[in-house]
């Protein structure tokens, strides 16, 4: 049997393939829907459709406000004003193969 850390990187590495097939597959559906003209499909698995994803461009009175915001958050930490809480956390990263 495998002990715990082979299996969790054995099971991270699994993800990262499916995630990356899954990926692919989304853009098949996606090209395939709209080959079709389609905005949505009900399979045996589930209902597939199209969603549209806004994706906001500001202007740059906006983008100043931001860069000055993480400016300002960037100071607060190094001078202290900022406080933070510590929890553990688990990193894993995978051996180069």
């Amino acid at each position: 049997m495998e002990n715990l850390y082979e299996k969790f990187g054995t099971i991270d590495a699994q993800i990262k393939v499916l995630t990356s097939e899954k990926d692919e597959l989304k853009g098949k559906i996606l090209e395939d829907l709209a080959k079709q003209e389609l905005t949505n499909i009900d399979t045996a698995v589930g209902k597939f459709a199209v969603a549209q994803l806004k994706t906001w461009t500001y202007s740059p009175v906006v983008t100043q406000l931001e860069e000055d915001f993480k400016a300002q958050k960037a100071t607060e930490q190094s001078t202290g004003d900022a406080t933070f809480e510590e929890k553990p956390s688990l990193r894993f990263t995978q051996l180069k193969l």
